[in-house]
C-alpha cells in the first residue's frame, strides 16, 4: 500500500466522520470509521517529514489551509463561528510537525517538544497532546513497523483513559493499512488537492447542513 493510497484512505474515513457527524448522528459506526483517519494522517506526517526537503513550505502549508479551513470547520461542527482558535486537523499536524523538528534536533529542543504537546492539549488542538505523542513515536519507531500496533494502542487507551470513553479505541483498526505501507509514493495527486480538499469538503457539508435546515 503506497503513500498515496494512504492519504486517500485518510481522507476518506474522515470524509466518512464528517458525513455522519453532520446528517447521521444516531449511526455513530460512521462516527467509528473516522477513528482510523488521524492515526494515518499522523503516520502520514512523519513520512513527510523525513522525506521533505523544505520543512519551512512544508509548515507553511499546513498553516495556510489550516487558516482557510477554520471558518468551514467551525461552522460544521459548531454551526455558527466562535472566533478563530486553531481547532481543526491542519494545526494539530502544524504542531505535530513542529515536536517532529525539535525531537530530531535532540537535547534542549526536546523540550520545545514536550511544551508543543502541553500546548496542543491545553490549547483546544484536535486530538490534544495524543496527536503529538502519536506522530512523534511514529517517527521514532520508523525502522520497526512491528511497533505500529503497541505505539497506536497504547496512545489510544491513554486518549481514552483521559476522556473517559472507549469510542476512540476504533482508532487502533488503522494499524491494518499502516503495516499494508511500502514505503513506495505510488500515483500521488497534485501537491496541494488534499490540501484544498478539507476545507473545501467542510464548505459543502456545512452548507449542505444549513440548506437542510431552512427547507
Amino acid at each position: 500500500m503506497t503513500s498515496a493510497v494512504l492519504q486517500w484512505l485518510a481522507f476518506s474515513t474522515m470524509l466518512v466522520d464528517h458525513i455522519g457527524y453532520t446528517f447521521f448522528p444516531s449511526l455513530p459506526v460512521l462516527r467509528a470509521v473516522g477513528r482510523l483517519s488521524f492515526p494515518i494522517f499522523a503516520f502520514l506526517l512523519t513520512e513527510g517529514f523525513a522525506h521533505t526537503s523544505d520543512l519551512k513550505k512544508y509548515a507553511g502549508r499546513l498553516f495556510f489551509f489550516g487558516c482557510i479551513a477554520e471558518l468551514p470547520y467551525q461552522m460544521m461542527l459548531y454551526h455558527r463561528w466562535v472566533g478563530f482558535r486553531p481547532s481543526n486537523i491542519l494545526f494539530a499536524l502544524l504542531l505535530s510537525l513542529g515536536a517532529l523538528y525539535c525531537a530530531r534536533e535532540g537535547g534542549l529542543w526536546l523540550l520545545g517538544a514536550g511544551t508543543l504537546a502541553v500546548l496542543a492539549q491545553a490549547g483546544g488542538f484536535s486530538y490534544g497532546a495524543y496527536g503529538v505523542l502519536l506522530a512523534m513515536l511514529f517517527y521514532s519507531t520508523r525502522e520497526k513497523r512491528w511497533a505500529i500496533p503497541l505505539v497506536l494502542t497504547g496512545c489510544t487507551l491513554l486518549y481514552c483513559w483521559h476522556h473517559h470513553s472507549l469510542f476512540q479505541i476504533w482508532a487502533v483498526f488503522a494499524a491494518i493499512p499502516l503495516l499494508l505501507y511500502n514505503g513506495e509514493k505510488g500515483r500521488r495527486a497534485p501537491r496541494c488537492l488534499l490540501y484544498i480538499l478539507y476545507p473545501v469538503h467542510l464548505a459543502v457539508l456545512s452548507g449542505l447542513y444549513f440548506l437542510q435546515k431552512s427547507i
